[in-house]
């Protein structure tokens, strides 16, 4: 096969430099050296180009003028190449290539190896036919996709869930922006952001409220005592059919709170506290925002959710993110609690589930306290065990917290250029090093770097594009074909 290139300079074993001949490789190609009865696969992290007349040093533009008629300047192309394994045996390099190692492309044959022994189709090698196939299982080792603003990550979510719905895997993302409910995800299922408050905790039921355990502790715990004492009385009225789902629904909820709040806040208080009132406009405050969220005749979410889907709730119907934290929370501490009932008891939740958390920034902050970093913590720590897979999704790796992003053993990473976006991630994982880091600037919109236990070695995919509607996608200012538009006082 054709040689591209040769090893100049020092090498070591895990990067080489090559003097390319070949003008049209790029980054994200794979190439061979053969040397020590060895086949070394590598990756190409970065192209420079120059030219030995003209370095960095060069001052006087007269000469450069003159050189500029000439038909051919005397230039080269260098490529950094990240050594990646033993094609022989997987194994990793053990030997530096020697100066002058010849260097060519990998073959599809030899790409598919590594690329294509999963379970998943996700894309293609960058450059090549090559189909990249993930394993599904590492999930539960858990997953970032980070990316800059319009460089993929809803693309790559539809693929990876539809995919995974294909094989009778079950999803449950949470859609912030709307981009999923109303798609043509196969195998969806919409969910509704409802919760029927017999399945809350009272911390969980405070957040709803406003009610902050640390400013507020005499409010908060009246609320505590007066949600846990209702909730357990209100099942055993459903249980003796005193009450109904659809009489809680109408208001007996809102008048059995107010009734025990008053008598819980007498026995401890008097009648005449003020908190009692304060405790009181909150829920009414409440009911009057969001009372469209409380649903006593709907099912726990692990009752509501399919296997065999991808089932979006839709959270961008919930303009406020702390309602939204506290119904993201709640359903992952309901689907990690119904996973350990089916493994330690028997019952729960029989399938295993991939959740997928979008803009995770917002409710996994490095800086705020929220009640989905809690379980969404847990669940990086203890989902594995128990069939819960987490997948985070956001364009501003910095926001999210190091703990929670650290322990996303698999990543792929889209285009990324900010470099404190890069630096964070990278301290973050330790599977990824800086000239892999310092290739994703080069990426083009769909293009990823994978690493992790997704994929034998890290891999250049080119992300497959979902066909079908999907929000996401940059809105068309002019629908017109030509353009610019006749537009009153435009000059071009």
């Amino acid at each position: 096969m054709e040689k591209i290139g040769y090893v100049i300079g020092e090498s070591g074993i895990q990067e080489a430099t090559l003097l390319v001949k070949n003008e049209n490789v790029r980054v994200g190609e794979y190439v061979v050296l053969e040397y020590n009865n060895k086949k070394i696969l590598s990756l190409i992290i970065s192209l420079t180009a120059g030219s030995p007349i003209f370095d960095d040093k060069t001052y006087d533009v007269q000469m450069v003028e003159q050189f500029d008629s000439l038909d051919k300047v005397p230039t080269y192309t260098k490529a950094k190449i990240k050594l990646l394994c033993n094609l022989n045996n997987l194994s990793q390099p053990d030997q530096p290539p020697p100066p002058l190692t010849p260097a060519r492309l990998a073959t599809d044959a030899e790409l598919r190896k590594f690329a294509s022994n999963g379970d998943v189709v996700i894309g293609k090698l960058i450059g090549t036919n090559v189909e990249v196939k993930i394993d599904v299982n590492q999930l539960f080792k858990h997953l970032a996709i980070l990316a800059a603003t319009g460089s993929g990550k809803s693309n790559t979510v539809a693929i990876l869930s539809s995919r995974i719905a294909e094989l009778g895997g079950t999803t449950m993302i949470f859609d912030y922006h709307g981009e999923y409910y109303e798609s043509d995800i196969k195998m969806l299922e919409v969910i509704k952001p409802v919760i029927n408050p017999l399945y809350l905790t009272a911390s969980e039921f405070a957040r709803l409220l406003y009610v902050n355990e640390k400013r507020a502790h005499i409010q908060y715990r009246l609320l505590r005592k007066t949600f846990t004492l209702l909730k357990e009385d209100i099942w055993k009225w459903l249980k003796e059919g005193k009450i109904s789902v659809s009489e809680l629904n109408e208001d007996s909820f809102a008048t059995k709170f107010e009734e025990y709040l008053e008598k819980i806040a007498k026995g401890e208080h008097g009648s005449n506290d003020k908190r009692v009132d304060e405790v009181m406009d909150k829920f009414e405050d409440f009911m009057d925002r969001y009372g469209s969220l409380i649903n006593f005749a709907v099912g726990d979410i692990t009752q509501r959710m399919k296997e065999g889907k991808a089932n979006v709730v839709n959270i961008s119907e919930l303009a406020d993110d702390s309602i939204a934290d506290a119904v993201i929370s709640h359903y992952l501490r309901r689907v990690l609690q119904a996973r350990k009932d089916q493994k330690i008891k028997g019952g729960g939740l029989e399938y295993p589930v991939f959740i997928i958390i979008e803009e995770a920034h917002v409710f996994l902050s490095n800086k705020e306290k929220t009640l989905t970093k809690e379980w969404a913590g847990r669940i990086a720590r203890e989902g594995r065990k128990f069939g819960v897979g987490l997948v985070i999704v956001s364009q501003r790796p910095k926001g999210i917290d190091e703990n929670i992003l650290s322990q996303m053993t698999n990543k792929i990473i889209l285009r990324i250029v900010e470099p404190s976006d890069q630096k964070y991630v990278l301290d973050a994982s330790d599977n990824l090093t800086e000239d892999l880091v310092n290739s994703l600037a080069s990426l083009d919109v769909g293009e990823a770097l994978i690493i992790g236990g997704l994929t034998r070695i890290p891999l250049m995919v080119k992300i497959d594009k979902f066909e079908g509607k999907l929000g996401g996608n940059n809105p068309k200012i002019f629908k017109r074909k030509d353009f610019p538009p006749d537009m009153p006082g435009l000059k071009i």
